[in-house]
């Protein structure tokens, strides 16, 4: 046979087998594309978001996140969270967690939960993304201020100062003698560590330091009061701000301030200016186990003695004395 009819007849049966398989199906030779999953449905329904530990500089929230699941098999899914600056609208950091993956086609509810650090002196929007299979699923906002009202774990003692009493022990060559009475209170759960405590008295214009002394509360029983008292000794005739710090170690946990009056002035409202006030500090001592002077001492019918009835009869007497001068006056003039 001729190779002219060999190549003719190869020809021919590949046009008869491309016709062939062309009539009985133009996609035999392509592959069935994957069947087609349903999209999962999740979002977000409820978040919580709580401290976990507070510093003098900065905070950290655990963030929780209710995510609803309706149906469809979720694909690398997982939730974004991101902290913007309520003030200037920047992004200061940001965390992400994956979301547990599932195909169930029941409802349900799933806690997501992560930890965010950021600064405590600072307000915050928190936007929280739902990922799956690279698309956003759903969104939301959660916003968190007044951080700065936390107390950081350093400072809490549950110590509070509810007043402070000043008596004057005694005044010589210039110098006044305060006794400060700080009274103590104990909200805490739990009895309170023995606190280092420093009482400064510091001049309200100038804000020299002119005394300092330090002492301890000890240990407070918790919802009770204690009185513990320093002495401080200070110049006459100026005005003091008494502070008082407590300590732990290092750290200062808290301070109060109560002024202490020793050249109080007073308004004249004709002019409306100060007028120093001249007081005599030594009038004002109180020895300890001192008595009242024997005059001010009171009897048994509440005045003190030497001066009940005094004070009164004298007034009757000038009374009686006028009546009667008018009355010889009415008599002559009839007369």
């Amino acid at each position: 046979m001729k190779p002219g009819y060999i190549l003719t007849i190869i020809l021919a049966c590949v046009l008869i087998l491309s016709f062939a398989i062309v009539q009985l199906n133009k996609d035999v030779l392509l592959k069935e594309p994957p069947p087609q999953l349903p999209s999962s449905s999740i979002s977000i329904r409820e978040v919580d978001v709580k401290p976990i530990e507070v510093t003098s500089a900065r905070i950290e929230v655990n963030v929780t996140a209710y995510i609803n699941h309706n149906g469809g098999k979720t694909r690398n899914a997982s939730m974004l969270i991101r902290a913007i600056n309520s003030d200037t609208r920047l992004l200061v950091t940001q965390v992400s967690a994956l979301i547990p993956e599932t195909d169930s086609e029941l409802e349900k509810t799933m806690p997501v939960s992560t930890n965010l650090n950021v600064e405590r002196n600072g307000g915050y929007e928190l936007n929280i993304l739902l990922f799956d299979n690279g698309s956003i699923r759903d969104s939301g906002t959660v916003n968190i201020r007044g951080l700065n009202a936390l107390i950081p774990e350093s400072k809490r003692s549950g110590v509070i100062l509810n007043n402070i009493d000043f008596t004057v022990g005694g005044v010589s060559a210039g110098k006044v003698s305060i006794k400060s009475d700080i009274y103590l209170e104990n909200k805490g759960p739990d009895v309170s560590e023995n606190l280092k405590m420093t009482v400064k008295a510091r001049e309200a214009t100038s804000n020299l330091i002119a005394d300092k002394t330090n002492a301890e509360t000890g240990a407070i029983v918790n919802e009770t009061t204690v009185v513990r008292s320093v002495q401080l000794v200070v110049p006459d005739e100026y005005n003091y701000m008494v502070v008082v710090e407590l300590w732990r170690g290092d750290t200062i946990i808290n301070t109060w301030e109560k002024p202490v009056l020793l050249a109080p002035t007073k308004t004249v409202p004709k002019e409306s200016v100060e007028n120093k006030v001249n007081i005599e500090v030594s009038k004002f001592v109180r020895e300890a186990g001192a008595t009242a002077p024997a005059a001010m001492r009171q009897d048994s019918g509440g005045y003190p003695q030497g001066t009940q009835g005094s004070s009164q009869t004298s007034g009757f007497e000038i009374l009686a004395a006028i009546s009667a001068l008018l009355f010889m006056f009415i008599l002559r003039r009839r007369s």
